[in-house]
């Protein structure tokens, strides 16, 4: 399956899914280069406010499987620029003529990451697709360390992040995107919080945009999650191959 932006969030999957539908069955490679105002995963920028370069490079097995590595530049520091990689498997399967069910393990690691505290981490995600029109996901973490300046270190947690989303195809290679998350750390019920976009995209042959509006609970919620707000207007152009 194809990823654009990909850890924009899973509020994205319903443009994601839309596209990469045809072609989520062919064996093959595939993958994509994007370019991106602002990398915003769960509603907090990953660049610091700042342009990101994103990649992606997959191989779609027959059996509905897909594996493939996915970076970003990221910035996590003022003026420290570095990356994040993730490898994944996904797993992909209609229960349906009007359902899809999607399953993903990843991995995530931060190499010359320069904050004091590893954050590399895993997670496992479970999603379904209503006529690639209504999209509810969850994503669980079983390990993740968190930081904030007022409590200092909790390390360790689990993390559940549910997401739901709706999609709309429009006239002229349009389409439109709504959705809502909850990202809620265990034991930490005051630093969860909520999060969303509307985004509206445009594709031609190998070639997507994105224009993502985006809104995020007050910092006061997100202290657990260090970094400005993204947005609130995001851009996004791919070349899908």
């Amino acid at each position: 399956m194809f990823r654009f932006n990909r850890r924009v969030s899973t509020i994205w999957l319903a443009a994601i899914m839309a596209v990469g539908a045809s072609t989520a069955t062919r064996a093959g490679p595939g993958g994509s280069l994007s370019f991106t105002s602002d990398y915003v995963q769960r509603g907090v920028s990953q660049s610091n406010g700042e342009s990101a370069i994103q990649g992606d490079a997959h191989w779609n097995f027959p059996a509905r499987w897909s594996a493939g590595v996915w970076a970003s530049q990221v910035r996590y520091a003022p003026g420290r620029e570095t990356a994040e990689y993730a490898l994944y498997l996904q797993w992909r399967r209609a229960l349906s003529g009007d359902l899809d069910l999607s399953a993903e393990l990843a991995h995530y690691r931060y190499p010359n990451d320069p904050r004091p505290i590893a954050y590399d981490y895993d997670e496992a995600s479970l999603s379904i697709a209503w006529r690639d029109q209504i999209y509810v996901a969850a994503t669980w973490t079983p390990r993740l360390n968190l930081y904030s300046l007022a409590d200092g270190l909790a390390s360790d947690r689990q993390v559940l992040t549910v997401e739901a989303s709706w999609h709309r195809t429009l006239p002229a290679r349009f389409d439109v995107t709504a959705g809502l998350g909850f990202f809620g750390p265990q034991g930490l019920d005051y630093a969860s919080y909520a999060y969303g976009n509307l985004t509206l995209g445009w594709h031609y042959g190998h070639w997507r945009t994105n224009l993502s509006a985006i809104w995020v609970q007050d910092a006061a919620h997100r202290q657990y999650s260090p970094g400005p707000a993204g947005g609130p207007l995001a851009a996004t152009v791919a070349w899908i191959f």
